[in-house]
């Protein structure tokens, strides 16, 4: 089933960022076949070289990614699994501001690990010496000396492994205390000479235990002392312990989608770096449409390579239309093509267009005109083949077109066979009267087809809006939205509040009838306060002006469908006008002989119907296509997107020789 977006407002074929892998033998073959098929457009030379680079930047910036999701992972307490729901349009900047973002992340868990680290060397020295107060308070000594600073000798309290304090111990002249703090590590205390103290004074002060500031003169002081720097010391180390782990668990989905992207990147291109390091293998880089992805696969798979995407910003894009609406693509490309987050409004303006058309055309005898005319006139005034065929297939379209409400309103080279139409089928489209008749049956027929070309304007504005509304909510754009809403709100309670005001019939919606007129009014000024207010606000400075010329800006272009009834009544009454000339002619031949006068008619009446048709067409092909591009699309189509340009060979028919004369 076709998708409904693809008879509204269709998605463009994004490309994507495609690299083939394949023999260095191989490589004319696949370019060729790439050629040949119009897959690909192939990176600039330049640009080529920088995408190489681009390459190995991003496999190291993948690898150090790696290495930092491994560091910060080892930090969790246990394994957790975590749900990766979108991953970043452009990859590589998704992971660069990734990695910074973990970096900054290792920094700060790193320092709070310095901090507790020291912390617990500090508990763990507190709690030797705690051992040592134990010991000696145990024998029931009265006093104890952990540091001293003398003339002979100095005293000094270390802690490390038992090799260290060993070593110390050696050095030293006398050994006051020495215990087992924990397996593998003592702690003593040591008498040292002055002059050999000096030979160790680096490893004694590696190992010494900090007594400063500690009540050294009572045992029960100082073990009260200890234990309080102990308990404060564990307690920091816990809440540093508590903080590494909170650090890291708040970074947790950014630490998985790190990996995730990591990992998708060196798969990706993992096997590129092998190519750009091998003499054995090429590297053909370019842009490849999503939908001719496949193929591509399919010619590098039969060479024995391999094909990669991956997607990348802006992106070219090529039409993804259904075969009614490409002869239309001709008026989008004049607005811009679509951009790859953008809608294309193709099918949307083809419908739109002929409608368009069909209401400044509406005659069965010049849509036949049209469609035989396309066909041989424009081949004289367009070269270029493909432009040539759209055009004859939009005059077709349009030609159809004008056929049907060229029935609807029982109109055949005007009233010369239209005449007869309304024996058959009802005039829904106003139509003049036959040969102009009495200029009072005009002025009526004058009003209803501006009635009808002013409430087709106000329907395709409103719904214009209606579009960009969508959009700027899609886009998430919430000042654009306002605007849009506010524009949109004005333009239904405006009419009913108009008719109110100045007595004008425009109550397209019949809202009167629901709602009182005072309180139309009411809201039709509110809303107005409330779009000049917001504009100003958010447009500043500019905004206190501006804002007057957007609703200006809408009732212009409401008014700008006027021209539906003019174009169509111009030709209209010139078609009439030709009539009575033709019937004139036709009489005054056929006083003489009729079967003159029919011929001397029909003569008269191919001619001048043929110039009123060459007249006539050419204003509703380029009125419809300015409504289009400016009364409606240009509301929401912006069309700032590339075409892409794939490398290939067409189908050239070539005539050769001819033979000598």
């Amino acid at each position: 089933m076709v998708e409904l977006s693809k008879l509204f407002l269709n998605r463009p074929d994004v490309a994507v960022k495609t690299y083939i892998v394949v023999p260095a033998d191989s490589a004319d073959r696949v370019l060729d076949e790439l050629v040949k098929k119009s897959l690909l457009e192939p990176l600039p030379a330049g640009e080529a070289r920088r995408e190489a680079e681009k390459l190995a930047e991003r496999l190291e910036l993948a690898s150090k990614t790696a290495k930092l999701v491994q560091e910060l992972s080892n930090r969790l307490a246990a394994p957790v699994e975590v749900e990766v729901k979108d991953l970043p349009w452009d990859l590589d900047q998704g992971l660069a501001k990734l990695y910074n973002e973990l970096l900054d992340t290792l920094r700060l868990v790193r320092g709070l690990e310095r901090e507790l680290a020291e912390l617990e060397q500090r508990a763990e020295r507190l709690a030797a010496l705690k051992k040592v107060v134990d010991a000696v308070e145990g024998r029931g000594a009265e006093g104890l000396v952990l540091e001293y600073d003398g003339d002979i000798v100095v005293v000094r309290t270390v802690y490390g492994s038992r090799e260290e304090v060993a070593k110390l111990e050696e050095a030293s002249l006398k050994t006051l205390t020495r215990l087992e703090a924990q397996p593998g590590k003592d702690v003593a205390v040591l008498v040292f000479e002055r002059k050999s103290y000096e030979g160790v004074r680096e490893d004694v002060e590696r190992l010494r235990v900090e007594v400063a500031g500690l009540p050294l003169g009572d045992l029960g002081q100082l073990k009260r002392a200890i234990e309080q720097r102990l308990n404060e010391a564990r307690a920091r180390v816990g809440d540093l312990r508590r903080k590494v782990g909170e650090v890291v668990w708040g970074k947790v989905y950014e630490i998985a989608l790190a990996k995730v992207l990591a990992e998708t990147v060196e798969s990706k291109i993992g096997v590129l770096r092998d190519a750009l390091e091998s003499r054995y293998l090429t590297l053909i880089a370019g842009w490849t449409l999503k939908s001719r992805a496949k193929e591509v696969e399919g010619v590098a798979r039969e060479n024995r390579g391999v094909a990669l995407f991956e997607e990348a910003p802006d992106p070219p894009v090529e039409f993804n239309n259904l075969k009614p609406f490409k002869p239309f693509e001709l008026f989008t490309e004049i607005m811009g093509y679509p951009s790859p987050t953008e809608w294309d409004p193709t099918p949307l303006l083809t419908y739109l267009y002929l409608v368009f058309f069909s209401l400044m055309f509406p005659d069965v005898g010049y849509g036949i005109g049209l469609i035989i005319g396309a066909r041989l006139v424009l081949p004289y005034f367009v070269e270029n083949k493909d432009t040539l065929r759209r055009l004859i297939k939009i005059a077709t379209y349009a030609g159809v077109t004008g056929i049907v409400t060229g029935l609807l309103s029982g109109s055949f080279f005007g009233s010369l066979l239209g005449q007869y139409i309304t024996m058959v089928i009802p005039s829904v489209i106003p139509s003049l009267p036959p040969k102009l008749g009495a200029l009072e049956d005009i002025g009526p027929v004058i009003i209803r087809y501006l009635g009808l070309a002013l409430g087709v304007g106000y329907f395709m504005v409103l719904m214009s809006h209606g579009i960009g509304l969508y959009k700027n909510l899609v886009n998430k754009n919430r000042v654009g939205a306002v605007s849009e809403m506010l524009l949109i709100s004005l333009m239904l309670i405006a009419p009913p509040a108009i008719k109110v005001m100045f007595r004008f019939n425009v109550d397209v919606l019949g809202l009167l009838r629901i709602i009182p007129g005072d309180m139309v009014s009411n809201l039709a000024v509110g809303v107005l306060v409330a779009y000049a207010v917001f504009k100003s606000v958010v447009d500043r400075p500019f905004g206190v002006m501006l804002w007057i010329f957007d609703v200006l800006g809408v009732m212009a272009d409401v008014l700008s469908f006027v021209r539906i009834a003019g174009i169509a009544l111009g030709g209209a009454i010139m078609a009439e006008l030709i009539n009575s000339l033709v019937f004139n002619v036709a009489g005054a031949a056929g006083s003489i002989y009729p079967v003159i006068g029919f011929f001397v008619g029909l003569v008269a009446a191919l001619s001048l119907h043929v110039v009123n048709l060459g007249l006539s067409s050419i204003s509703p092909f380029v009125h419809s296509l300015r409504l289009i591009m400016y009364e409606v699309s240009s509301k929401f189509y912006e069309g700032g997107g590339r075409r892409i340009a794939p490398s290939g060979v067409g189908n050239l028919v070539v005539r050769v020789g001819g033979g000598l004369k």
